[in-house]
């Protein structure tokens, strides 16, 4: 091995330097899986809204080399290559994508252009950055959870109290025992449950993408509350969501407070779930509200922080897009899409800053103190 080392390493040297002392770029020798990667999932078929693709190589060690510049990519139907690694196009469809690195094919990665952009509201405050600060709670439940009425409860109780409900927005992830018997189950529930209700108690109220949790009693979760809120948010949202055709298609602009860099996410929430609830005493505890459906802008299977915006300075904007396929089993009437933005901390490390809701049909604006 270290024989061939010192082959490749020899033979790149004498490369380097060739006629009129201009150099030449070797790839290196990487023998490992290749995978491709975009960095958004769709683009805005304007002809100016791009998807940047990165070609990553994993090596000896397990670490993942990136090598986009020595790599070709390819849209996968027309098999035209792609320049400079950055997709653009004016016609609306999806597109899927490879690469090839020396004689490896990468994994297919999909891209959809739309056309049909729902239309942003207009920043009334275009100087303005001090916006109202909303946190995220999320209620780890499920039908069939006979103690679940318990946060159910407390967590009407909070909603009548002017103190506290203009402090956050509430999702119920329905997660419990599988799904078993409970209409209100979802895959993105499940998901979410193994990152944030690791411990498995039902049922948990976590606080932002943390593992900050509580119990039922509603003076722990108010003191929670308390702890996490803050004067002015450090990024506002404005956002608009419509249904067109089988899709849900959600526009949404991120204006900062506080330069850093910042992602967003779209989940799709839906109200009006009739299921029997275990340990129930109110009939009103068979209709669950807020339920998870869907996560656009989970980067993973185990991270939901949201679709890179980039870094933004104080007061910059940027948008965001996402295309949501409409499930058959959902009552889209009833449904709403919560917006998230998270801004990454010192440790590079993202949780929410923001968010807000936004009904199908309609637009939300920034929200300003």
């Amino acid at each position: 091995m270290r024989l061939y080392k010192n082959f490749i390493f020899y033979i790149s040297a004498a490369l380097v330097m060739i006629g009129c002392g201009s150099a030449i770029d070797v790839p290196p020798v990487i023998p490992g899986p290749i995978m491709l990667t975009s960095d958004v999932a769709q683009v805005r078929c304007d002809g100016t809204d791009a998807a940047v693709f990165t070609v990553t190589v994993t090596d000896e060690n397990g670490n993942q080399q990136d090598v986009t510049r020595y790599a070709e990519i390819y849209e996968a139907k027309s098999k035209t290559a792609v320049e400079n690694a950055v997709f653009t196009t004016k016609t609306e469809g999806e597109y899927l994508f490879y690469a090839v690195y020396g004689l490896s094919l990468s994994n297919e990665v999909a891209v959809m252009a739309v056309n049909d952009i729902p239309e942003l509201p207009a920043d009334p405050q275009e100087s303005n950055t001090a916006f109202r600060h909303r946190m995220l709670l999320v209620q780890h439940t499920g039908a069939t959870c006979a103690n679940c009425p318990r946060m159910m409860q407390s967590l009407k109780t909070l909603s009548a109290d002017e103190a506290y409900n203009g402090l956050y927005h509430h999702v119920a992830s329905h997660s419990y025992n599988g799904g078993l018997d409970d209409a209100a189950y979802s895959e993105a529930a499940r998901n979410l449950s193994m990152v944030y209700n690791t411990s498995g108690n039902y049922p948990m109220l976590t606080f932002n993408l943390t593992s900050t949790a509580s119990g039922t009693d509603l003076a722990e979760i108010k003191a929670q509350i308390d702890q996490l809120k803050k004067d002015k948010a450090d990024a506002g949202i404005a956002a608009s969501a419509k249904i067109s055709g089988k899709d849900i298609l959600v526009n949404i602009e991120v204006k900062s407070a506080v330069a850093n860099d910042y992602r967003v996410a779209a989940w799709v929430l839906e109200d009006g779930i009739y299921s029997i609830q275990s340990g129930m005493s109110e009939s009103w505890h068979n209709i669950h509200d807020n339920a998870l459906r869907y996560m656009a802008g989970a980067s993973s299977q185990f991270s939901f922080v949201g679709e890179k915006v980039g870094r933004l300075a104080q007061g910059e904007k940027a948008q965001k897009m996402f295309v949501i396929p409409v499930e058959d089993n959902w009552v889209t009437d009833n449904c709403e899409i919560l917006i998230f933005v998270t801004a990454a901390d010192a440790n590079g490390n993202y949780d929410i800053a923001n968010c807000a809701l936004c009904q199908l049909g309609e637009t939300v604006s920034y929200d300003y103190k």
